[in-house]
């Protein structure tokens, strides 16, 4: 769990007066933020989603600290959380060190990142499109601060399903964190997974050095060729900032 500063963000002037009609039922949702009194319900959806527990504080504070965009999906009728999705807004230079890969080094520690916490929901309401509903107002929040460059959150290795569904949503695996969860007496890798926004990219592999001069052959366009050349062999081999980064506590987030 990422328990270091974050930024202060106003998420209350995001609009959540809104109502959906789930595709092949006809439940209808509508969303707000969490507030003071869901701590409970919210930790009975948790314990049954992820297999880490949360502390209690945890559970007061997004519910509580107006630094979280803390989003749940109600059901209209009975007025249940279905499903929610936490992230927060923090400086790269506050990430967990093994996380402040995830962009390039053109991008200084005073650089925003979003970091999902949390996403859920409940069985009955899966493959309905209900988790992309969550993430797609928590990206449209995100798009009216250009100061962030990129969302990432963290995955158990073996969650095929989550994978699949950050895949589907432009995200890409950045970094495999080796025995990163203890579980039932169990390490177990994980993957860091992020996505660009506002201009933000990822640093250069050599990997994607391959990748984007097949693309610059093919669309034989030599001057592009040589650009991608120069930032690749400035970044890689040329850059002698040997700075310190970091370190704070891991962050913890499963995703269903």
């Amino acid at each position: 769990m990422q328990i270091s500063s974050s930024l202060s963000v106003s998420f209350d002037e995001v609009n959540t007066e809104s109502f959906h009609i789930l595709p092949n039922s006809n439940l209808s949702i509508v969303f707000r933020f969490l507030r003071p009194g869901d701590q409970s319900e919210v930790k009975t959806l948790c314990q049954d989603w992820f297999p880490i527990e949360y502390p209690d504080k945890w559970y007061d504070d997004i519910v509580q600290n107006k630094k979280y965009f803390a989003l749940a999906a109600c059901d209209t009728h009975t007025q249940n959380i279905v499903g929610i999705i936490v992230a927060n807004i923090l400086l790269l230079g506050h990430c967990n060190r093994e996380d402040q890969q995830i962009l390039n080094r053109n991008f200084t520690f005073t650089t925003s990142a979003c970091y999902i916490l949390t996403l859920g929901v409940i069985k009955q309401y899966r493959r309905q499109g209900l988790a992309s509903i969550l993430f797609e107002n928590l990206l449209t929040t995100l798009t009216k601060y250009d100061t962030c460059k990129v969302i990432y959150l963290h995955v158990l290795f073996s969650n095929k399903q989550a994978i699949e569904f950050y895949e589907s949503k432009l995200f890409q695996c950045r970094v495999h964190l080796p025995a990163y969860y203890l579980i039932k007496h169990e390490y177990l890798d994980a993957y860091c997974f992020a996505r660009y926004i506002n201009g933000g990219y990822p640093p250069y592999t050599f990997s994607g050095f391959l990748s984007n001069t097949w693309t610059c052959l093919m669309r034989a366009n030599p001057c592009h060729l040589l650009y991608t050349i120069r930032n690749f062999v400035k970044n890689k081999f040329l850059d002698t900032n040997s700075y310190q980064r970091a370190s704070s506590y891991k962050q913890i987030s499963h995703i269903i």
